[in-house]
């Protein structure tokens, strides 16, 4: 994600939402001097619940239930394996799920940020070398239930350029996901729906599905689409399928897997296995492909034709204009002949 602002001077601002920022992206952001270096400056959590129903996400992401007035403590491993010293800010930020997830603007603060501090705001870091950062949550007790979304940022910068240009600016976080309220952690579930076969713009065959999250708690869904019992009993798949980003509670969202133009219409029968965590479901439904529609040929008539046809035209309008006159003369000397007296000898 890029942030651009302009205040006096331009400033660029580059932003990498992962677990490791890319070397190039990194040392873009150190001295001069450092610019041919490699190596990156990554963040990664260290302490990761054994018994997280949340899979994956739960190994990346600070994710935690808890009830208004806890504190909680996380640690966070920040690495610098470039050959440069670097100064890495530390500090959390805000962020949002709408969608996906979006983060906040330079340090902008949120309910979550506001109650998260580090050990540490500013941390050195020798070439090769890792330090180990806490991360404190202290929730109020007049808290509100709900989920709340932030990030703990490592961030390294250029000096700022003395006669004004471009600042480079690069982080990369740990996302964090909370959950306030009474007792263990709130329900996870989902839903598929509107299992169908549709084509995109291009003619390429898809398997359409809408989820739904159900549950109290934001969520990952992986799995993947199985065709059989096809034309001739052709099978497919198992196709892998992807969920673009995290679905926060109540929300739905439609995923799309792309097939092969080759496949036949069907009927198919189709399997859409979908898992978050330990919860999984099926959707099962038989499915037609609509037809490829082929566009339209249009006959184009040479420039060359067209133009010959309009002088064709003209020459005829311009017969036409000059055989006028003779045929209104003759048209008036008919009508005067019905008048004449006829002479007798």
């Amino acid at each position: 994600m890029r942030e651009r602002s302009v205040r006096g001077r331009l400033i660029a601002l580059s932003v990498v939402a992962g677990i490791i920022v890319t070397a190039t992206s990194a040392l873009a952001a150190l001295p001069p001097q450092a610019m041919a270096s490699s190596g990156s400056i990554g963040v990664r959590l260290l302490d990761v619940p054994a018994d997280s129903p949340d899979g994956s996400r739960a190994r990346s992401y600070i994710v935690e239930r808890v009830a208004p007035g806890t504190t909680v403590r996380r640690r966070i491993e920040i690495t610098n394996t470039t050959s440069s010293t670097a100064d890495i800010a530390i500090y959390p930020a805000a962020a949002d799920l709408r969608g996906t997830f979006r983060f906040a603007s330079g340090h902008s603060r949120n309910e979550l940020s506001s109650w998260t501090s580090v050990s540490q705001l500013v941390l050195r870091l020798a070439p090769g070398t890792r330090a180990v950062e806490t991360v404190t949550i202290v929730v109020p007790k007049q808290a509100s239930s709900g989920e709340r979304y932030a990030v703990v940022w490592a961030e390294v910068s250029a000096p700022a350029p003395v006669a004004g240009g471009v600042t480079l600016v690069n982080r990369v976080g740990v996302r964090m996901y909370v959950s306030i309220g009474p007792g263990g952690a709130p329900p996870s579930n989902f839903e598929i729906s509107s299992l169908t076969a549709k084509r995109s713009a291009s003619g390429e065959p898809l398997v359409v599905a809408t989820i739904h999250n159900s549950g109290q708690r934001t969520i990952d869904i992986t799995g993947n689409l199985t065709l059989d019992q096809g034309p001739g009993g052709l099978q497919a798949g198992p196709i892998p399928v992807k969920l673009a980003s995290a679905l926060g509670p109540g929300d739905s969202a439609t995923v799309a897997v792309p097939l092969d133009k080759q496949l036949p219409r069907g009927p198919w029968r189709a399997h859409l296995r979908l898992r978050s965590g330990l919860i999984q479901h099926i959707a099962v439904a038989t499915i037609t492909f609509p037809p490829l529609v082929t566009p339209a040929t249009t006959k184009v008539v040479p420039a060359e034709s067209s133009h010959l046809i309009l002088v064709v035209v003209v020459l005829l309008c311009l017969l036409a204009l000059a055989a006028l006159p003779l045929l209104l003369s003759r048209r008036a000397r008919r009508c005067r002949g019905d008048f004449e007296p006829t002479a007798t000898v």
